[in-house]
């Protein structure tokens, strides 16, 4: 079901809520552990909603997605794109002999789209394949994360209470080294606000994302900061750089030849060139990752015949 509507004001958008909620059999309860607490969807995410009609996004598509039986929050993406993991990323798996032998292979499957897209580039084949290789193993490990759940949930670090939650976990985390506890619960609030406004771009992109996409926003599953296909776009990245390699007029980054040609129109687009320095930072703007730039650079260079 469609709501075509349109609200220019907050309250006229919690009254429309209340219009749409006329038709909706019942709305979504999500809980989360920190809060101990179980609140409606719109109530949970109205901080969200209501920076995003500041920003210009249509009300009903806001709507629309906070109330979508596949949108949940997870307060596991608000502590991860937060403060992380805690370990830093290991990309030697990335270029061992089973990494090159699948990279080759793949190589010489899709030599010709490779090349083609190496032609309208000049991006090299075998770096192409090594960032797809990287990202999802050509496609073998796409993400099993709701992407509008990520940016949802993440676009809430900001709130007080999940300041407090991930300020807990850093205590509990770091219980046994002050130094390293104090130095990230000092960094923990434009921690949040950082990662809180990147989420918020991330959605408004997904307005534009909605017209374009052949697969339901709310349908897309991907990394759990949000990065989808086998190229693992951000939604951003789509609008800005997604293209179709196949000629059927649709740009899905699960299809092969898109994905290709999306990778080495995004690299084209973000400077690379032939000097060291241009492709460094090229592969730099795609993964903010001197190891993940190491990675692909390396694995291109071993797949070179």
């Amino acid at each position: 079901m469609n709501f075509n509507l349109t609200y220019k004001s907050i309250s006229d958008f919690k009254f429309g809520l209340i219009l749409c909620s006329a038709f909706i059999l019942g709305s979504i309860h999500i809980s989360y552990s920190s809060a101990n607490n179980e609140i409606s969807s719109e109530e949970l995410f109205k901080p969200v909603a209501e920076k995003l009609i500041k920003k210009g996004v249509d009300s009903a598509f806001i709507y629309n997605l906070i109330n979508d039986e596949n949108v949940k929050f997870d307060e596991g993406f608000v502590k991860i794109n937060v403060i992380g993991t805690g370990k830093a990323a290991d990309y030697s798996s990335h270029y061992n002999s089973r990494a090159v032998s699948k990279s080759k292979n793949f190589l010489e499957e899709n030599l010709e789209i490779l090349q083609a897209a190496e032609d309208k580039y000049g991006v090299p084949k075998e770096v192409i394949t090594s960032i797809l290789y990287v990202e999802t193993r050509h496609g073998g490990y796409l993400g099993n994360n709701n992407i509008v759940s990520v940016f949802l949930s993440t676009a809430l670090a900001d709130q007080s209470i999940f300041i407090d939650m991930n300020s807990k976990t850093l205590k509990e985390t770091y219980d046994n080294d002050s130094s390293e506890l104090e130095k990230y619960l000092s960094k923990l609030k434009k921690r949040a606000k950082y990662k809180t406004n990147w989420a918020m771009e991330q959605l408004i992109a997904l307005e534009q994302l909605n017209k374009l996409s052949p697969i339901p926003i709310t349908e897309i599953n991907g990394s759990w900061a949000g990065a989808f296909g086998m190229s693992q776009f951000l939604p951003s990245s789509y609008v800005s750089w997604a293209v179709d390699g196949n000629g059927d007029d649709i740009v899905n980054l699960f299809d092969k030849e898109d994905a290709i040609y999306s990778v080495g129109n995004y690299l084209s687009s973000n400077g690379w060139g032939n000097t060291e320095k241009k492709k460094r930072k090229a592969i730099w703007h795609y993964n903010h990752s001197n190891a993940y730039v190491d990675a692909v650079l390396k694995l291109s260079e071993l797949i070179t015949t």
